[in-house]
């Protein structure tokens, strides 16, 4: 057995654990579960699989204690499943963190469904409080929009469509990585272009696995909030437009110059992750084009 299959354990509880100091430190074990379905899902050449195995293990080394394996005298209750089920519902409520909630907590749905021996007290508990936490925001994340949670659908009609299917959303998502500029700082505020852009992807991605586990309600709710989140993805004042990436350092994403690196922001592996599961819902014609613009976000990723 090699490091990657046991990542998708390590992956959940890493998770659990990181609820309790916030929801951000909630990223690393989900980069563990991306790794982990990355190689389940994709035939990974081998220096791809190398290369999530030496991110991983960073960070693994960031935080140890988040990563201990289960005690296993913890005994498991699959009807605990309901409580993250109700974790996520509460958030398709109303857009909160870039959508954070379901980017996190459909990844663990997804390994929890996959092995049910993990829903244990401690599990759950800890994932219930992460996704609490994804729902409390501050309300100037976006540039130029003092209180975004007043945003609403009808405020967004104009500027972005409606779309009712997953796949059309999934066209939405690749259209809006034409303009990728890195996040800054301005007048005090730090604002993440680039990294909401990410989130665009991984939130969609999300909703096509709730989609895949039959929660249709979850999906609908939740791909309004996807629509409000493109809206504000697109704010950004004119002169940042100086340091828009233009050009990707190379074109797909199985690239070695991609890999080769280790990486400190975990979603150096969800995102991939994401799209690579996105692209495969695209024409064929579609996909190279599509894929391209997702190495923009990865040509600076750190």
């Amino acid at each position: 057995m090699r490091l990657l299959d046991s990542y998708l354990e390590l992956g959940v509880v890493g998770m659990a654990r990181a609820g309790a100091s916030g929801w951000f430190g909630g990223h690393y074990g989900a980069a563990l579960l991306a790794g982990y379905y990355m190689n389940q899902e994709h035939d990974l050449p081998e220096h791809v699989k190398e290369g999530i195995e030496r991110t991983c293990e960073a960070y693994r080394e960031l935080k140890p204690e988040w990563f201990v394996p289960l005690d296993q005298e913890e005994q498991a209750d699959p009807s605990l499943l309901q409580l993250v089920i109700d974790g996520l519902r509460n958030n398709v409520k109303q857009l909160r963190t870039s959508g954070h909630g379901l980017a996190l907590g459909v990844m663990a749905l997804k390994a929890l469904r996959q092995r049910p021996d993990l829903i244990r007290p401690s599990v759950v508990d800890g994932l219930v409080t992460l996704l609490q936490k994804t729902t409390e925001d501050r309300p100037n994340r976006y540039w130029g929009i003092p209180n975004y949670f007043e945003i609403t659908v009808e405020d967004v009609k104009a500027e972005v469509a409606p779309y009712d299917t997953t796949l059309e959303m999934t066209k939405r998502i690749f259209d809006e990585l034409d303009t990728i500029v890195p996040g800054r700082t301005i007048e005090g505020v730090h604002y993440f272009f680039a990294g909401e852009v990410e989130h665009n992807v991984t939130h969609g991605h999300a909703l096509t696995d709730l989609e895949r586990f039959g929660y249709h309600d979850l999906v609908q709710a939740g791909m309004a909030n996807h629509r409000i989140q493109m809206y504000l993805d697109r704010q950004m004042p004119e002169f940042v437009l100086e340091d828009e990436v233009r050009e990707p350092a190379f074109t797909e994403i199985f690239s070695p110059a991609y890999w080769e690196k280790t990486y400190t922001d975990p979603h150096a592996l969800k995102v991939p992750y994401a799209a690579l599961d996105l692209l495969k819902r695209l024409p064929a014609e579609e996909r190279p084009a599509a894929e391209r613009s997702v190495c923009k976000l990865l040509t600076i990723m750190v």
